[in-house]
């Protein structure tokens, strides 16, 4: 059930989901608005699918529609090409534990930079075991994740460039300087190694 401050991308993203098929599946539309107390289904099922499907060739009909959906997804096309950029000087790189990213150490006050262009799909300190939490959108395929943070600086809705300051970075229990990071690909995490530059150390 849909909580306060939950959007679909956080959702999803929680659950381990692609954010399309989450919408597809609950039949929503862009710009995918939820609601609290709305009730979401994380699972394809016979009856929802059918349901997305007839709703496909209603709007296959009418060019208007095929046009708005265009637009809306200019910025963020599948063939657009990402050059990756660590989001801190990293000091030092560990896995995440329990969570599927990883933990970057770094210096204090140090401020915390998109990886790459996109669009800021939640912002907030809903999500448990993240603290303050940005998720970036960047195109139809990826998504990244940036927690613990001490304070955020951009809000949900706000386009940003690649290398812009988006947060401050947080503390973990042991008083050492970090960022969670994290990158997923259609719903799934990848590893941050394989598409960022290689660490000098």
């Amino acid at each position: 059930m849909v909580g306060t401050g939950d959007t679909l991308y956080s959702i999803a993203w929680v659950n381990g989901k692609d954010y399309k098929e989450l919408a597809r599946w609950n039949n929503i539309a862009w710009p995918y608005t939820i609601y609290k107390g709305q009730k979401l289904s994380l699972l394809a099922t016979k009856r929802v699918t059918k349901k997305a499907s007839a709703s496909k060739k209603i709007r296959k009909t009418p060019s208007v529609k095929k046009k708005i959906t265009r637009r809306t997804s200019s910025n963020y096309k599948k063939g657009l090409k990402l050059a990756w950029q660590w989001p801190i000087t990293v000091k030092k790189l560990e896995k995440g534990g329990a969570q599927s990213g990883v933990v970057l150490v770094g210096k204090s006050g140090e401020l915390v930079r998109s990886s790459e262009g996109g669009k800021v799909v939640y912002a907030g300190n809903g999500l448990k075991g993240y603290g303050n939490l940005l998720i970036v959108m960047h195109n139809s395929e990826f998504l990244t994740a940036y927690g613990y943070n001490k304070r955020l600086l951009v809000e949900e809705g706000s386009v940003v460039k690649k290398g812009q300051a988006i947060a401050e970075i947080g503390n973990d229990n042991k008083k050492r300087h970090v960022l969670f990071f994290e990158m997923r690909k259609h719903g799934k995490a990848v590893s941050v190694t394989k598409y960022l530059p290689r660490l000098r150390g």
